[in-house]
């Protein structure tokens, strides 16, 4: 995404240089990489860093950028402070000071940024012209990857010979490949194959779909287009995204500062509209009947990542259950998640309206208070593990991704994995925060009376990695890229291997060894998403693979 935002705008005078290319590196401001920094300013999973990291397995989303991110937003009046107005005025589109901030925050050029505020910007377009990017060099070995330097003055005053030679593992690949797969027995050849990555294609949120302009039908015939027409499947759609995509309802997600730029308040927390039904359905491959119906073609994952507390609970009491019911398994998938700490979605529901930063699993309902009341509240609640925001996934979302043997990315953002202001310097911004999310997925399950024994020990098989790098995500300092995984992955087992001394914590009782902890950390980083992708990898041709 990095490198076709960076050269989407200026695609011939990257060819001449032979550079348009998923390979080509966009050469990282190295101070914000070391310190950890939000991934703005520095690339988090390039390929370059994918290769050299030794990942074998990427879930690749598409994504066309909201444009809210880059356009001005109307305050209310009545609703909004004086404030608000002056700042909306300030950062208008229309003005200069707006295309400063994104490029200086996002880090893309400002062509690009024209582009995006233009009324010429279309999300299935760009979608298409992503895909069409991100497939050209699929399954070509290259010799070595070309790299671009922004800026003028970094082109005059850095050598990228140099930098090459002196940080090679984040600026050069040599006889590397990445294979988009076409069909099931394909993608079964190539995880197995070490010298390729394999990379499985999602895309985020369905606004990609330009839910924004074009009508119902054309929205349905553009799912259609999406399985019939495109040369590799899609594996799962990120339902819901940062603001409205016209047919369900998203979740909070913009930190307190972030409302200063940006507006998701139009359908946030709500849920399903009948339009979002019938779109949902179809890329589930359903008729109105909840069968399986060969007219919609292939069956594409639902994600419920972004979708609201209310949009979750419908999609699995209207959706998933009643499928089930049918012998018709719908694995649920939350891509890059936290634990939230809340029990139920209902919980979830009932306090979507007091979210706010700091806020956790032991906060409880400040909507109703007045504002010096709440003030007072907030000073003196204590602070839990969990960000408890709706945007995060419960027990009962938990209890549905085992029911069906679904897939629980962890994400590696610290916001989302709930750290606060108070440890963001503390050594909890580590391995300690992830584990605390992992060990509060598994206690979820254990804890789960309506399980059996072989369903708790289930969970372990449903959990993965989903970092959400290249996401501009703020992620755990010590692992800001995929580079550092192999060091994650050292200190997650040396995490276990502490914890399970304790023999009373039943959710550990069947690692008995050091090698089973290894097996269980490598089931995590690499096992449970492979088997999870080979089981539900489609085919074009044929529903039945």
């Amino acid at each position: 995404m990095r490198a076709h935002f960076w050269m989407q705008e200026q695609r011939k005078r990257f060819e001449r240089k032979g550079e348009f290319s998923p390979w080509t590196v966009i050469a990282s401001n190295r101070k914000g990489y070391l310190k950890g920094k939000m991934g703005a300013s520095y690339s988090q999973t390039d390929l370059v860093k994918a290769w050299n990291g030794n990942l074998r397995l990427t879930f690749n989303s598409l994504y066309p950028l909201e444009k809210p991110f880059v356009k001005g937003f109307k305050p209310k009046v009545g609703d909004d402070k004086w404030t608000r107005f002056l700042i909306a005025f300030a950062t208008s589109h229309k003005l200069p000071f707006r295309d400063f901030i994104q490029t200086m925050y996002m880090r893309i050029p400002d062509d690009a940024v024209d582009y995006f505020q233009s009324t010429a910007y279309d999300y299935w377009d760009s979608l298409n012209r992503e895909m069409r990017f991100v497939t050209k060099d699929s399954g070509k070995r290259i010799k070595r990857n070309e790299v671009f330097t922004p800026g003028l003055a970094r082109r005059i005053f850095e050598s990228e010979k140099k930098r090459r030679n002196n940080f090679p593992r984040e600026m050069l690949a040599t006889n590397a490949c990445y294979h988009i797969p076409k069909t099931p027995k394909d993608l079964r050849a190539s995880v197995e194959d070490d010298s390729e990555i394999t990379m499985v294609l999602t895309i985020e949120g369905s606004h990609a779909l330009g839910t924004d302009r074009a009508s119902i039908a054309e929205v349905s015939r553009r799912v259609q287009y999406i399985k019939n027409e495109w040369p590799i499947p899609v594996f799962f759609i990120t339902f819901a995204h940062h603001f409205d995509n016209k047919l369900c309802g998203h979740a909070h997600s913009i930190p307190d500062q972030g409302k200063a730029l940006l507006d998701q308040s139009a359908n946030l927390n709500a849920g399903f509209n009948d339009n979002g039904r019938r779109i949902l359905r179809e890329f589930l491959g359903l008729n109105k009947k909840l069968e399986r119906d060969s007219k919609y073609g292939y069956r594409i994952l639902i994600d419920v990542k972004h979708m609201s507390a209310k949009s979750r609970k419908e999609y699995y009491e209207e959706f998933v259950i009643p499928c089930m019911e049918k012998e018709d398994v719908i694995p649920v998938i939350g891509s890059h998640c936290g634990y939230s700490g809340r029990k139920t979605l209902e919980e979830h529901i009932s306090l979507q309206d007091s979210e706010r930063d700091e806020y956790t699993e032991l906060c409880g309902d400040e909507s109703h208070l007045s504002e010096t009341e709440r003030k007072q509240l907030i000073k003196n609640q204590p602070l839990g593990k969990f960000n408890a925001w709706n945007i995060n996934l419960c027990d009962e979302d938990i209890r549905m991704i085992v029911k069906t043997k679904g897939l629980f990315g962890l994400s590696f953002d610290q916001r989302i994995l709930g750290i606060t202001d108070k440890d963001k310097d503390s050594k909890r911004n580590g391995i300690q925060l992830l584990w605390e999310n992992i060990e509060g997925i598994v206690k979820s399950a254990y804890s789960n009376e309506d399980f059996t024994e072989e369903e708790k020990l289930q969970v372990w098989q449903c959990i993965t990695i989903g970092t959400d790098l290249e996401g501009l995500i703020d992620p755990v300092s010590p692992y800001p890229t995929v580079l550092e995984f192999e060091v994650f992955a050292g200190n997650l087992i040396f995490e276990i291997e502490e914890s399970r001394k304790n023999l009373e914590l039943s959710y550990l009782s069947h690692l008995t060894s050091i090698d089973d902890v290894r097996k269980c950390v490598e089931d995590f980083c690499f096992n449970n998403a492979a088997a999870f992708v080979k089981k539900h990898y489609p085919s074009k041709e044929s529903m039945e693979q």
